[in-house]
């Protein structure tokens, strides 16, 4: 089936990324060229333009591919071939449609020696043939180099920045990141070509450690320079085309692959799955469906002829790397791109290590602390556990949010004034969530005998208050039962005494035992509304401390007369300040709170004295009219940030004079906001004018 041409991008938005959607440094982006968007992450099938194992146009008609790379080197090298595309331009060469990108002969450099060419000549042969993205005349950086000879390519590289951005003439260039195994020149390197106007970077000399499947090393590559590379530019990474390698890669930042594999194995009688590579002469039944071999079995495809059969093969590769990158980006979407980094890790011992020295970020603190800051912290449903959940970024960022941001209460539920770290501690343990069905009887019985008492319930991600019971992620993990029991590594703040209590034990055997173990009794008797009215208000208070980076203190003052509408389920909906004005809602899908106008102006009363962090976003003039009518903020319309943003959590929107003018979502963090040039950067709640 034919598939329509795409249509020209328009002229303003040629070379710029617009991010969509994202799960952390994983995200699903467009790249604008002039024949098309480029939709990311994606694979670039490298295509040589005497070989073709695959029709271009096919590629384009049938497996949906809408960027490939193809080579400037051999095209240049053969006056047929030349002659060609100077004339009727690369696209008519190959017979595609979508965007080209070509590479500029490095790695013929580095396979067949020296070529002698200037990086001017070249990029003018790529406008010539009028190419989408070319690539500048870098130097391959072989992993076998020493420091000193690795550091002379780093520079001869950035040498050649200025004069091959000038020869562009406005083309889209890629600037390769050089510096072998070292990751203080992979650093060096990043920084100094991020300082050219580049429009991609790829990571280059990667090829010979996927060809050894030294996947640790390259990870480490990846690690030494992602973060420090704008986040307005798509980071290729150079060669690297295994469809194994995609979701870690992708989970790392990497929005660009390519490969000639699909072709290469082919020719081999090699057949590229997501797990590995198989030989067809070992194949008995097919191991996974594919279009491509509906109607044939392994028998029939050994038997064709060699070039049929290394055709079929060819489009069998194919088909599988694009399969295994949209279940990439489906996991991206679904913000699940670690749980899928690690099943995929399983798949080859080298693959294994890698994942575990870069969850267990060892080699780079700086780059994981760059994922966790972009990370959004709440999932919109349940999370499967797994061996290294409490590893996953997102999971860390939430401890750390957790950590860093909640107090206990001043009072307890009888009204009684408590002293930091005096409070005795309940921590129910054992029992999965939801703990306000669950272990109601338990809790009231318990808060009802003893004063100075906080509840505290053990998750297998950590410790959270009884009255943040519902937040998401610790509350919404699906596992086995044990993973709910007590973790003595969790203890990490100060109590005067604290009794770990199943949450199926009985309530008044608990309560002798507590006080036996000391526990001060109470004189007093609280109805179970009262008590239920308690977590109420400190559940409320707690949440927007947490995520509006409220004082806790202020927050007590504010919203401990707060009065609630409550739902069928008897769940809070709406909140009430004790002016009886509407200020947020919690959310219910995964224990966060959404703020009202009258919130979000009280807020930011509170942040002119700095008694609230939370991150203020001051857009351009040309923007106010539209983002105080309701419009979200969009990319290049932003003059500065206060605060920290990160995506999923709310923030504020001023104009020029400081005046607020809405309230949203944020969608980036800082980098982002400034550096992106197009897409949403806030999605806005409510304008205010």
């Amino acid at each position: 089936m034919k598939r329509p041409n795409p249509e020209p991008c328009r002229e303003n938005d040629i070379g710029k990324f617009e991010i969509v959607s994202r799960d952390g440094a994983a995200r699903i982006g467009r790249f604008y060229t002039n024949h098309g968007v480029v939709n990311t992450p994606t694979l670039l099938p490298v295509i040589n333009p005497n070989i073709r194992t695959i029709e271009p146009r096919k590629m384009w008609d049938e497996f949906g591919v809408e960027c490939l790379i193809t080579n400037s080197y051999i095209i240049r090298n053969s006056e047929e071939l030349s002659k060609k595309a100077i004339d009727a331009g690369v696209h008519e060469l190959l017979n595609f449609p979508g965007a080209i990108m070509t590479d500029s002969g490095t790695f013929q450099s580095y396979v067949y020696g020296d070529i002698e060419v200037e990086p001017e000549e070249i990029i003018e042969f790529q406008k010539r043939i009028g190419v989408d993205i070319a690539t500048m005349l870098d130097v391959f950086g072989k992993p076998n180099l020493d420091f000193d000879q690795s550091k002379k390519i780093v520079e001869e590289t950035v040498s050649r920045s200025e004069i091959s951005i000038k020869s562009a003439e406005g083309m889209l260039l890629n600037g390769p990141i050089q510096g072998g195994l070292f990751p203080e020149l992979r650093a060096l390197s990043a920084e100094q070509m991020s300082s050219f106007d580049f429009s991609i970077h790829p990571i280059g000399g990667i090829v010979p450690l996927m060809e050894k499947q030294k996947y640790p090393e390259l990870i480490k590559i990846i690690s030494s320079c992602r973060h420090l590379i704008p986040s307005s530019r798509p980071v290729h990474l150079f060669g690297c085309g295994h469809p194994h390698l995609f979701a870690i890669s992708v989970a790392m930042g990497i929005d660009l692959f390519d490969s000639a594999a699909y072709a290469l194995f082919a020719r081999d009688d090699r057949l590229i799955m997501p797990w590995g590579t198989e030989k067809l002469e070992n194949i008995s039944e097919w191991p996974t469906a594919s279009k491509t071999f509906f109607e044939y079995s392994p028998e029939e495809v050994k038997s064709l002829p060699k070039a049929e059969r290394t055709k079929i093969l060819a489009e069998f590769n194919l088909e599988i790397s694009m399969k295994e990158m949209a279940r990439v980006r489906e996991a991206v979407r679904n913000g699940k791109i670690w749980e899928y980094v690690e099943r995929k890790s399983t798949e080859h011992p080298s693959l294994e290590i890698a994942t575990k020295i870069l969850l267990d970020c060892s080699e780079d603190f700086e780059f994981m602390n760059w994922v966790e800051e972009s990370t959004k912290i709440q999932k919109s449903r349940g999370i499967l556990w797994s061996k290294n959940i409490n590893k996953h970024p997102y999971v860390k960022a939430a401890r750390n949010m957790l950590s860093n941001n909640f107090e206990f209460p001043k009072k307890d539920v009888f009204g009684n004034f408590v002293e930091k770290n005096k409070w005795d501690i309940i921590l129910i343990h054992g029992v999965q969530g939801p703990w306000r069905m669950k272990c109601k009887d338990l809790i009231n019985k318990l808060i009802n005998k003893f004063k100075n008492l906080q509840i505290l319930v053990q998750t297998p991600i950590g410790i959270i208050p009884y009255f943040l019971e519902d937040l998401n992620p610790f509350s919404h993990i699906n596992g086995p039962s044990d993973i709910w029991n007590f973790n003595e590594e969790d203890l990490k703040f100060r109590y005067n005494n604290l009794a770990k209590v199943h949450g199926d034990s009985k309530p008044n055997k608990v309560v002798d035992e507590l006080i036996q173990n000391g526990f001060v009794q109470s004189d007093l008797e609280l109805s179970d509304d009262e008590i239920e009215t308690y977590f109420d208000k400190y559940s409320i208070i707690s949440k927007t401390a947490l995520f509006t980076q409220l004082n806790f203190e202020v927050a007590e003052n504010w919203l401990y007369d707060s009065t609630y509408l409550k739902g069928g389920t008897n769940r809070i909906r709406n909140v009430f300040d004790s002016s009886g004005e509407h200020i947020l809602s919690p959310r219910l899908e995964d224990g966060g709170i959404s703020l009202t106008v009258k919130g979000a102006k009280k807020l930011f009363d509170y942040s002119k004295d700095n008694k609230c962090q939370i991150p203020i976003i001051k857009v351009d003039e040309g923007a106010v009219p539209f983002v105080s009518k309701g419009r979200n903020v969009m990319h290049g319309f932003i003059n500065s940030v206060t605060g920290t943003l990160r995506p999923g959590m709310p923030c504020l929107v001023i104009d020029d004079n400081d005046e607020l003018i809405a309230h949203g979502v944020c969608c980036c963090t800082n980098s982002e906001a400034i550096e992106l040039k197009k897409g949403i950067a806030v999605k806005i709640k409510s304008g205010m004018k």
